[in-house]
């Protein structure tokens, strides 16, 4: 179920009942001639979308416009790079109001540039610093790590918020990352085909297009891109229930 869909009472019931919040976070980029720019957000969106299918979670508006570094081409290419800071101030905000809305377990899921990159370690960041700061707005007073009995009050802190890549160590193989090369075409061809067309590819595509002789843009295909997507689906679903 979709946040933004639920009526308050809904609300209500996913929170007093624990389920998770998953945050689809990722980015406008360009992805070669022949993939949407929107690929790492949609692929996250539709993993989620899978998961939920399954389990009972609610999913969040994502979060479309993270950090780039424009490392693979400017606004002409069709990416896009925030301010750091205004982007930090906004993510650690909306954060904020998911855990003040009484979500006791938020997962934000990430498919791009890795978990040390500046998308990622944003997130990092303001989960860290919203632990601690909750425990004061909830009226603990300093010093209360280093008493025993009001540690005892405040109870648990970690993990509420916790920062994930899309594809956990239990589904590779077969998933696996890359640029608008084999995998990540995959696996927008099993999951929006209409947002990938193959034959814009030609001696032209940039080289992250063919890193592998056999396994690249031009080979991508659906059944690989199904295969990643029940493997990084069943992981997820395992890790929210316990399993893993």
């Amino acid at each position: 179920m979709k946040l933004k869909h639920v009526r308050p009472y809904q609300l209500r019931d996913a929170t007093e009942n624990s389920r998770p919040l998953l945050i689809p976070a990722g980015c406008i980029e360009t992805h070669g001639p022949h993939m949407a720019i929107g690929h790492d957000t949609i692929i996250v969106e539709e993993i989620c979308q899978r998961i939920a299918d399954q389990i009972e979670v609610l999913i969040a508006p994502s979060f479309d416009y993270g950090p780039t570094g424009y490392a693979l081409g400017g606004p002409e290419d069709g990416t896009i790079d925030p301010d750091y800071a205004a982007f930090g101030t906004y993510v650690k905000s909306i954060l904020r109001n998911f855990l003040d809305m009484g979500f006791a377990k938020i997962y934000v899921i990430i498919m791009h540039q890795g978990m040390e990159a500046p998308l990622a370690l944003t997130f990092k960041k303001a989960a860290a610093e919203l632990t601690f700061e909750q425990v004061l707005a909830q009226g603990h007073p300093p010093g209360w790590w280093g008493d025993k009995d009001q540690m005892g009050k405040v109870g648990p802190i970690w993990g509420k918020i916790e920062v994930h890549p899309m594809i956990l160590p239990t589904a590779s193989p077969p998933a696996g990352g890359d640029h608008a090369g084999y995998n990540e075409t995959s696996f927008l061809m099993a999951t929006r085909p209409e947002l990938v067309e193959q034959d814009r590819l030609d001696d032209n595509a940039p080289w992250y297009c063919r890193q592998d002789e056999e396994k690249n843009s031009w080979t991508a295909n659906v059944a690989h891109g199904q295969k990643m997507v029940d493997a990084v689906v069943k992981a997820w679903v395992e890790k929210i229930e316990g399993v893993s």
